[in-house]
Formats: structure tokens, C-alpha cells, sequence
């Protein structure tokens, strides 16, 4: 009785009937949402890649053990050279071959970053922007670099003066057992972020901000990854900051620290006493300048996207360069006939004295085909940057649906016996023609800096970074590991590959 005296009265006021339309309404809507997801799902299941289904929430995470560029490899005897994946709730498509991977990474809907990934970094420029904003701020970036002298003239300069003084602090060990690594990495990224912001940190004056560098460099990599949990699943790197868990906070510390560096930067070159020098900060600020003045609104250039541009140029270049030394030192040290070699070739082509520059690789073939050969052998960026599509991609019969994560597995084509003879072996031979005289320069499955549009924008700077610190250690020291103690090759899993400490022997050369 009391029920229908209530229904009664609802009824008899009208919102008995609008509440059940809208209760209707928004169930009906719900069922909609949840059908659509369905059908999409199901399109993906039968369009999409194969591979493996696993967990709600973590998806395949759990599976992928310490080496998931491994682990993705052997799934392809299952799947194929393209697999699907869920890594948390992110569907993510892996490409484990190198023409599948260069057809789906220069295809214009992959062009796209998945921003989320380097969410822990905050502004990193055009590295986390995409259409318009990304070509306009790229290509400006580059062009600004090549008119700067990336590759030679000052730049190189500031390198050279760099690994001299690196080369002075190795000599002060006399041969002994040493890590060098903290002193190689403090070198070079004081050197490049001082091309970048055009004066040199001085190592007693500026060690804060020199440590500062090298901390940033550090959590960049070790916290980003495309198979990193904290990338992949919303809210869970916020929740490990707010909880202070596995060291987010102390991260998030550091990426703060490190903006505000580049901010005081930015606002010392707009005083008067800086602003005649020829660096990329006052290209850019010039730039604004310009665009101020002609009331261009049609555009992204602004202070902080020049922020984020420093961000994302310094960390294309410090960790791929002392990371790849680093490797190389310890690979020579278990191929010494290698080490002999590029040893006997350097002097010959430069004497005691010379100095190796970047326009001078194809005088010494034989040295750049053991860099590259280490580039693959190490592979030093294991999974590519992810990208996402923007529009459903046809690939070899199936489809990467739009929205989908997409990622390259670098450290596959670089192992794939289809192009590399014995991958397993250190061999800078495979890089050599006409007698060992001319170097292969683009190979088959090579792709140390990814492919296309979006590949490493410090890639140049890279490679100039690693050949003049790599020579001149070389001809001044025979690298060796202590008496007694056995080579280690164990590696921290991050998206940059960092070898784990070892010491060892810097025999300065009797020249």
C-alpha cells in the first residue's frame, strides 16, 4: 500500500516517468558504449596481429622477465615478425623485423609519439608533439643545429676540448683498476648541454649543475620505456611519486631541478651581455623575436616549448653517447686484437698528435665499422620509441588499429640471422668492403638511432660525441681488465642499455 501511495505520487508529479526515461536513457547509452567496445575489440582480435592475451589490468607485464626484447623475440616462432600485445591496458604492436618495422615506422599514420610515455619528464619539446607542432619545431631545430655547426666548426671544438680533459683525468689513474664511467658520463654531459646552451660548465664552479645533468640523464632512462609498468598503466607513476615508492619521488625532484636549470638559462641569454652569442638559445629567442613582430599567431614557438627542445636534444645525445662508449671500452678489452687494430690504423691515418673529426670517418674505415658493429652487437636502445597510430595501418594482412601503441624491437633486427652472418659475434668485419678499405654505411636491419621521420633527433651529435672520445682514448691508452678479474657483460634493464660497472686498467700508450 505504502508502495503504491509512492509510486502514486511520483507518477502523479511527473518525475516518476522523467527519471525512468532518463534511467532509460542513460542504460540504453551504456549498452551503446559498451557494444562499440565490444565490436572494436572483436575487430582487433580478428584484424589485428596475433599474439598473446594476458592479464586484466597488466596485460602481458608480468611476462616479459628482465629482457623483454628477448622475450618479444622468441615470440615471433609463435606469432610472426608482427605481434600484438597488451602491456598493462595499452595495446601495443611489436614489429620484430626489419622490413615490417621500416614499413610501418616511415608509413604516415606512425608517425604520431605516444606522449604519455615520457609523462615523468614533463615539457620535452617537440620530442612529445605531433602533426603540425612536430614538423614546424623538428625541422627548425635541425636547421638550427646545421647552422650552428653540429658536425663540425665550434661545436666539435667544445668536444674535442671536452675529451681532452677527459683523457688528462684518466691519465691521473696510471694505469690502475678504475670505473671511469662516472667521469666519462660527467664529461660528455656537461659538453652537451653546453653545446646547447652555448658556454661551458666549468667542472669546479658548475659541479651542481653538472651532477644535476648527469642525474637527469640517468632517471630519464632508467624510469621511461616502452615496456616500463609506470609508461604503460594510467596513474601508477603518480601513485609510486605521492607513496615515495622504487625512488618517484626523488625522481620527480630531479626533473624539477633540471627544467628550472634550463629556465635560469633561457632568462640569462635574454639579458643584454648574451644575447650576441651565436648559440641555439638566442636562435630561438631570435626567432620569437621575429615572429612577435609580425604578428604571426599561426604557430608553437614559444619560451616553453624552447624549454622542452634543450630537454629532448640533451637527452637524444648524453645517454646514447656514454653508454655506447662505456660498451665498447669493455668490448675491446675482450677483443684485443680489435683494440690493436683501430690502435694501428689511428696512427697511421693521424700520427701521435692528430685529432680525429667527425668529417674525417672515411679516413679510418676500419675504426667506424667496430663502432657500428658495437651499435649492433649491444644494441644500445634495445625497443624503439613508442609510437601511436593515428588512423588504422594495413600491414602484411593485418591491421594496426588506430589509437594503437606501436614499438620496433631494435634489438631483433640487429640479431636476426636473415641479415647478419653469426649475429652472436663481435664482428667489425661485416661493416667493411673492397678489401676492408670502404665502409657499408647503411646495411640491412641496422637501425641503432630507429627509423624514419621520428628517429633520434641527436643522432648527428651522437655519432660526432662517440667517434672523438672513442679515438682519442683509444690512442692514448691500451684498455685491459685488471689481473685476476673476469670481464662481466650484465647490463641494467632501462631504455637505454647502461653496462654495469667494472673496473677497469687505462695503460697510457708509449707513443
Amino acid at each position: 500500500m505504502e508502495f503504491e501511495t509512492i509510486q502514486k505520487y511520483l507518477n502523479d508529479t511527473g518525475f516518476g516517468s522523467a527519471t525512468n526515461g532518463l534511467l532509460f536513457t542513460i542504460g540504453f547509452l551504456i549498452l551503446i558504449k559498451v557494444f562499440q567496445k565490444f565490436v572494436k575489440w572483436s575487430n582487433v582480435l580478428w584484424k589485428g596481429p596475433p599474439g598473446p592475451i594476458g592479464l586484466p589490468l597488466v596485460g602481458y607485464l608480468p611476462f616479459l622477465g628482465d629482457e623483454p626484447y628477448k622475450t618479444f623475440w622468441k615470440m615471433r616462432k609463435k606469432y610472426g615478425d608482427i605481434i600484438s600485445v597488451y602491456l598493462g591496458p595499452k595495446y601495443t604492436v611489436v614489429l620484430n623485423e626489419y622490413t615490417v618495422a621500416k614499413e610501418v615506422l616511415s608509413h604516415p599514420y606512425a608517425l604520431d609519439k605516444a606522449t604519455d610515455v615520457f609523462s615523468l619528464l614533463g615539457n620535452v619539446g617537440f620530442g612529445s608533439e605531433n602533426g603540425e607542432a612536430w614538423q614546424e619545431q623538428r625541422k627548425f631545430c635541425l636547421s638550427t643545429a646545421r647552422n650552428l655547426g653540429v658536425g663540425k666548426g665550434p661545436w666539435e671544438d667544445l668536444i674535442m676540448e671536452e675529451t681532452s680533459a677527459f683523457v688528462e683525468e684518466v691519465y691521473k689513474h696510471q694505469g690502475k683498476p678504475s670505473n671511469m664511467v662516472p667521469t666519462l658520463v660527467s664529461s660528455l654531459n656537461a659538453c652537451i648541454i653546453s653545446l646547447l646552451i652555448g658556454r661551458r660548465l666549468k667542472k669546479d664552479k658548475d659541479a651542481n649543475k653538472i651532477k644535476l645533468c648527469f642525474d637527469y640523464a640517468d632517471i630519464a632512462m632508467r624510469f621511461v620505456g616502452p615496456s616500463n609498468p609506470t609508461s604503460v598503466v594510467p596513474g601508477l607513476r603518480k601513485f609510486c611519486e605521492i607513496f615515495k615508492l622504487a625512488g618517484f619521488d626523488h625522481a620527480a625532484k630531479i626533473v624539477k631541478d633540471f627544467n628550472s636549470f634550463i629556465r635560469d638559462e633561457i632568462t640569462r641569454h635574454k639579458g643584454s651581455s648574451d644575447r650576441d652569442v651565436n648559440d641555439f638559445i638566442n636562435s630561438y629567442l631570435d626567432k620569437l623575436s621575429t615572429i612577435s613582430k609580425s604578428n604571426d599567431t599561426k604557430n608553437h614557438f614559444s619560451e616553453k616549448m624552447l624549454e622542452g627542445n634543450l630537454i629532448v636534444l640533451f637527452l637524444g645525445a648524453s645517454d646514447t653517447i656514454s653508454s655506447s662508449l662505456s660498451w665498447m671500452f669493455r668490448l675491446l678489452c675482450a677483443y684485443k686484437d680489435v683494440q690493436d687494430k683501430v690502435y694501428a690504423e689511428l696512427i697511421e691515418a693521424f700520427g701521435k698528435d692528430g685529432k680525429v673529426r667527425y668529417e674525417d670517418r672515411h679516413m679510418i674505415p676500419y675504426t667506424f665499422a667496430v663502432i657500428m658493429e658495437a651499435q649492433r652487437f649491444v644494441s644500445i636502445v634495445r625497443l624503439s620509441g613508442t609510437r601511436k597510430a593515428s588512423q588504422d595501418i594495413p600491414v602484411r594482412g593485418y591491421v594496426i588499429p588506430k589509437g594503437a601503441d606501436i614499438t620496433a624491437n631494435l634489438w631483433a633486427l640487429h640479431n636476426d640471422p636473415k641479415y647478419w652472418d653469426k649475429p652472436e659475434e663481435f664482428r667489425p668485419e661485416r661493416f667493411l668492403t673492397d678489401g676492408g678499405t670502404k665502409l657499408i654505411k647503411q646495411p640491412p636491419s641496422y637501425a641503432p638511432f630507429s627509423f624514419g621521420k621520428r628517429n633520434c633527433p641527436g643522432e648527428t651529435i651522437a655519432w660526432m660525441g662517440i667517434i672523438i672520445f672513442f679515438t682519442e682514448t683509444i690512442k692514448n691508452f691500451e684498455i685491459s681488465v685488471p689481473p685476476g678479474m673476469k670481464l662481466e657483460f650484465k647490463d641494467e634493464n632501462s631504455l637505454v642499455a647502461h653496462i654495469t660497472p667494472q673496473p677497469l686498467c687505462f695503460k697510457p700508450r708509449n707513443n
